[in-house]
């Protein structure tokens, strides 16, 4: 593994080693286990049940972006994603996205350059998630503070940016391209290169919905499908708790749990999980630390058994090689 990789992980592994101490310090583990034990097993089951068909969902929108240019089986798809998802889970710097299209090379002898549009462009459909947040708020019997609202006010800029960019991308390709090949002028030479790669990949992907609009359509119902299905796995965890909030205001705080993925994470979310949740739920509605910090560690112990398992079967079906080539940084795929 390269060295600028390794230190990666481990400032990030230090960093969610010190908020997990902070976050024990602030909580009564003791009284943290109580309440796991008095859970609802039943519940439990149904929530990781809507949790897996989550990620299935996503997959799928995934499926529907890749058939007018590449012909993979929704159960591959379905594989692959949790592949990936596992690895983003493990090492947060989104190697997942580059092991779901190195899967594609590998088992379907498609070139990496062609197999990342619809890999970006899939994952910026997750930003939708920010359009479900505004959504809920005239549902919500709640005051919020001002660092909510302007938090707020911040993720609705970048939902609507990254409509209009999408929209004009998908229409006017050149002109979108021209205009941030000038924007991008103001950085390092090195730096401007990566970029232009990056957004030359991205923007022309975005053909896929030339002529195609009711893959768009339906890509963004597949998202809010899985969004929908997130909110009602967290419900049934407030349920299995003994605890009765409304099934939309978990979806709202939820959601901006799993926003927050967008930032830089410790490996497996260690500690930035638990302390989202008290910022979220205990300081902004009002639930207990205690409660808050019971059901985001069984969520987060829930959550990593059900990554691992689908994770190693997934390589295990698809190539262990590739989880080779992740860590040994192999470039055979490259």
């Amino acid at each position: 593994m390269p060295r600028k990789r390794l230190y990666s992980l481990i400032l990030g592994l230090i960093l969610g080693l010190v908020l997990l101490a902070l976050w024990m310090s602030y909580t009564e583990f003791g009284l943290i286990l109580q309440k796991i034990r008095e859970i609802d097993p039943k519940l439990v089951l149904a929530a990781a049940g809507v949790y897996i068909s989550a990620y299935f969902i996503r997959s799928l929108r995934w499926n529907f972006l890749t058939r007018n240019t590449i012909r993979v089986s929704v159960s591959r798809t379905w594989l692959y994603s949790m592949a990936g998802n596992f690895v983003n889970y493990m090492i947060p710097i989104r190697l997942g996205e580059l092991v779901k299209a190195w899967f594609l090379k590998r088992n379907h002898g498609v070139p990496i350059s062609a197999a990342l549009p619809s890999i970006f462009i899939d994952k910026s459909f997750d930003t939708v998630g920010i359009f479900f947040v505004l959504l809920c708020l005239p549902f919500l019997a709640i005051e919020l503070s001002v660092p909510m609202l302007v938090l707020l006010s911040l993720l609705g800029l970048v939902f609507v940016l990254s409509l209009i960019l999408i929209l004009m991308a998908a229409l006017h390709q050149e002109k979108v391209l021209k205009l941030f090949s000038k924007l991008l002028t103001v950085f390092p030479q090195k730096l401007q290169a990566k970029l232009q790669g990056f957004l030359d990949i991205f923007i022309r992907g975005l053909n896929i919905f030339e002529h195609h609009w009711t893959v768009l359509l339906l890509a963004v119902a597949l998202t809010a499908l899985g969004i929908v299905l997130d909110g009602l796995y967290f419900y049934l965890l407030f349920l299995a708790f003994g605890i009765g909030y409304s099934y939309v205001l978990v979806l709202f705080g939820y959601t901006l749990i799993n926003l927050s993925y967008a930032l830089p994470q410790p490996p497996a979310q260690l500690g930035s999980n638990e302390w989202m949740m008290i910022i979220i739920f205990s300081v902004g509605f009002g639930l207990t630390k205690d409660s808050a910090s019971a059901i985001m560690v069984f969520a987060h112990v829930l959550t990593a058994l059900i990554m691992a398992v689908l994770g190693i079967i997934s390589f295990s079906i698809s190539g262990l090689d590739v989880l080779k080539a992740v860590y040994k940084d192999e470039t055979k795929y490259d």
